[in-house]
């Protein structure tokens, strides 16, 4: 790794970096700094489709993968033999084996790359523990990956940490104890995030780090439109990864990923580097979540990088020529890394079999080379085409086929033999990206051979392998096409589908399928002879198939019937698991703590419903949002036993309820505060509602605000505030629905009565 000291370039743009800092803070640009060092790696980030590159794809890809323009792959921890997932799983509560972790990695272990060196495997957040739980299990996790890629020889992590599984980065929705602060929870999150930088450094001390959202998601003074605002949903994140740069024993590389998918002119690059890099650890800024006795270092351990991703995204555009100028521009500016995302066609296949065209990655190759980190080698001739494949369609006729391996060649030769013993001789030619060609006009019941190599002005590559196919006699007549074919889904996961037999000739039918308008078909059914109907199963669901079908007999295929799509429908998802260990506690004479845990993944919400004493009639009084796991219920009567149970719902129904629980409400200690009156409405504007009221009373320790949607709503705690406070500001509403808001206050002897009720439509 190159220090910041001894690096010049390093140097210059640093201080440029410093007076970009100033000029962002008065919402002026810097020029873009000079580049005379290339040092930035391209990495690919391919882990969406269908196509993984696990270690062991990556092992047995080997040879295409290295010609493909990167320096680097982020590899999906996963065993696809066992099922064993290090990247969902790393981030929990779920001890990891390094049994497990060295067999998953064991493919790349010994495997020696010529271009991808610098390889990286992926861990996302998942289901931490609360900050202030028990970590010991999440830190071990961290420890074993970093000595498991240590190993494998890998350079480190990608740590993808947006909350896809829980807000665990979130104050305070995420967070589990109410009762502190959000200066609380950041320094337990910048602790927890040194322990595990620490824990992997232990085990891996030039371990690279790469975290996909870098501290400026949690920080709400970043300057828009360059930086989206995170900070009010991810404050958690920045404090997480402040701490990883406090653990960094200076031989590890903390880097902050900067997945800012919008940008793309050279000037963007330098003004988000610059802020991230020197405004963001500066005084002027006074992040809360960045010690004044770490700012001074920050600029030479952040290390800072850049996402893209290849789709427009925030209003920017994407083709293959922005993706090119995009790229560069991001190598050119980036400390030592930029990642490339992709949710179109994977970069981990050839074009013919359903990758990236060649228009892409050339455009990526192109943009190594005016960054000056290009991965090509000299020029040379073309790469042998490979899975040559010859199968005859006819007495006369065999179908070619291959896998275009090169990116390079001006054209394929196809040579062919008649029998083993035959002499080779050149009988077509094609232009270049052709993978497929027709042979005709051939002899009946002969059999052939065939080769194909690829060619350039440098010269031919190695020949394919050889194909041999035999062409039958000539044939009777071929069967007449099926038509009328009709498909209807009748369920999430089956498809019914009929035909008319238009034939007296058939042996059977052939029912072909792919998957949406641009899928590739494939042949799925077969019937027996005078058939017309057959149920597809096993399906995907909200997922729209196209069917065709042929009639088949000794001598070849039909026509193809018309085509026929049919959507299946979204699986309905099973009901949540009840909620256990719910407990009730009396914290007042009007009242009780309701605590439980949740033991779903998929609710939308839980109910609460309570009754008086033990034949009272049970009656839903609480709704809370999902992930919720304690609630206070209030108003109550004094010295009265209450009862209650909770259960989890989502849109396929509720879930079994819990076990009762009980309270007695304490006797009265002394008054109650007074009720607040004039609850109204101060502010209304997209995405948030403002409340006021007058505080009435002068002994209450805070206030509760409730919410209900329309009116036949159920009224849920969505706010405590302090006391002699009398606003609240409600970012969680959606456009077009009403709500309902009362407040109440409370002190130790209980709570006062409801506030008038208010209600407003979101704008």
């Amino acid at each position: 790794m190159t220090s910041t000291s001894a690096d010049p370039q390093r140097k210059a743009r640093g201080t440029v970096g410093l007076l970009g800092a100033i000029l962002v803070l008065l919402g002026t640009s810097a020029s873009p700094a000079a580049q005379t060092t290339p040092r930035s790696s391209l990495l690919y980030c391919g882990w969406f489709g269908n196509t993984i590159p696990t270690p062991a794809f990556i092992a047995n890809n080997k040879a295409f993968l290295e010609t493909q323009p990167f320096h680097g792959l982020v590899a999906y921890l996963r065993n696809d033999a066992t099922g064993f997932n290090a990247t969902t799983k790393t981030m929990t509560t779920t001890p990891l084996s390094s049994t497990d972790l060295a067999t998953l990695l064991a493919p790349l272990r010994n495997t020696t790359f010529t271009t991808l060196r610098e390889n990286f495997g992926l861990v996302q957040g998942s289901t931490p523990p609360d900050f202030f739980d028990d970590w010991s299990i999440p830190i071990a996790n961290f420890a074993a990956v970093a000595r498991a890629l240590k190993d494998a020889g890998l350079k480190g992590i990608v740590f993808d940490n947006e909350q896809y599984f829980s807000p665990w980065g979130n104050y305070p929705t995420g967070c589990k104890y109410a009762v502190r602060s959000l200066a609380d929870y950041q320094n337990q999150a910048r602790l927890r995030g040194r322990q595990v930088l620490e824990a992997m450094v232990a085990q891996f001390p030039e371990i690279a780090v790469i975290t996909l959202h870098g501290p400026t998601v949690s920080e709400p003074k970043v300057p828009t439109p360059l930086f989206p605002v995170w900070y009010m949903e991810n404050e958690l994140l920045g404090p997480f990864f402040s701490g990883m740069i406090e653990g960094d024993n200076g031989a590890a590389l903390s880097i902050d990923g900067g997945e800012l998918y919008h940008l793309r002119t050279a000037d963007e690059f330098l003004r988000s580097y610059n802020w991230r890099k020197f405004s963001l650890p500066s005084d002027a800024i006074d992040c809360a979540f960045i010690p004044p006795a770490m700012r001074p270092a920050w600029p030479g351990k952040s290390s800072i990088a850049f996402g893209v991703y290849d789709r427009p995204f925030g209003g920017a555009d994407m083709t293959p020529t922005i993706l090119r100028a995009t790229i560069a521009n991001a190598l050119k500016q980036a400390d030592r890394y930029v990642w490339f995302y992709t949710e179109g066609a994977t970069f981990l296949k050839p074009a013919a079999a359903g990758g990236a065209s060649t228009t892409w990655v050339d455009a990526v190759r192109q943009a190594l080379n005016d960054a000056g980190t290009s991965t090509a080698p000299a020029p040379s001739g073309p790469a042998a085409p490979s899975h040559f494949a010859a199968t005859a369609t006819s007495s006369s006729a065999v179908d070619l086929s291959w896998w275009d391996m090169s990116s390079n060649e001006t054209s394929f030769e196809v040579e062919r033999k008649t029998g083993s013993t035959g002499t080779w001789s050149k009988v077509l030619t094609t232009g270049a990206n052709v993978s497929t060609i027709d042979d005709i006009g051939l002899a009946g019941s002969t059999s052939y051979v065939y080769r194909a190599r690829a060619v350039n002005s440098t010269g031919a590559s190695a020949y394919s392998n050889e194909s041999t196919a035999t062409t039958p006699a000539p044939p009777p007549p071929v069967p007449a096409a099926p038509s009328t074919l009709a498909a209807t889904a009748t369920s999430s996961s089956a498809i019914g589908l009929t035909w008319w037999d238009m034939s007296n000739n058939e042996t059977s039918f052939e029912i072909e399928r792919k998957t949406g308008s641009t899928g590739t078909w494939s042949k799925v059914l077969t019937t027996g002879a005078n058939v017309s109907t057959i149920d597809d199963i096993g399906l995907a669901g909200s997922t729209s198939y196209v069917y065709r079908a042929r009639a088949v007999n000794s001598t070849g295929a039909s026509a193809y019937s018309n085509e026929s799509t049919a959507t299946t429908p979204a699986p309905p998802p099973p009901v949540p698991a009840a909620p256990s260990h719910l407990a009730a506690t009396a914290t007042s004479s009007s009242a009780i703590d309701l605590a439980w845990w949740d033991m779903s993944n998929n609710e939308t919400s839980f109910e609460i419903e309570r009754k008086t004493g033990t034949g009272g009639t049970w009656s839903r009084v609480l709704t809370t949002g999902a992930n919720v796991s304690t609630i206070d219920d209030i108003g109550l009567a004094a010295s009265t036993t209450y009862y209650y149970r909770a259960r989890a719902v989502n849109g396929s129904g509720p879930s079994t309820y819990s076990a009762e629980a009980s309270a007695t409400t304490k006797a009265p200690a002394g008054p109650v505060p007074a009720a607040p009156i004039h609850l109204s409405i101060r502010t209304r504007v997209v995405g948030r509602i403002g409340v006021t009221w007058w505080d009435m009373s002068n002994n209450e320790t805070g206030f509760q605000v409730q919410r209900k949607t329309g009116v036949g709503g159920t009224w849920a705690l969505i706010a405590t505030k302090g006391a002699n406070v009398s606003i609240h500001d409600d970012y969680s509403v959606v456009s077009g629905r009403t709500y309902y808001y009362r407040v109440c206050s409370v002190n130790a002897n209980g709570a006062s009565g409801w506030s008038n009720e208010i209600s407003t439509t979101a704008p």
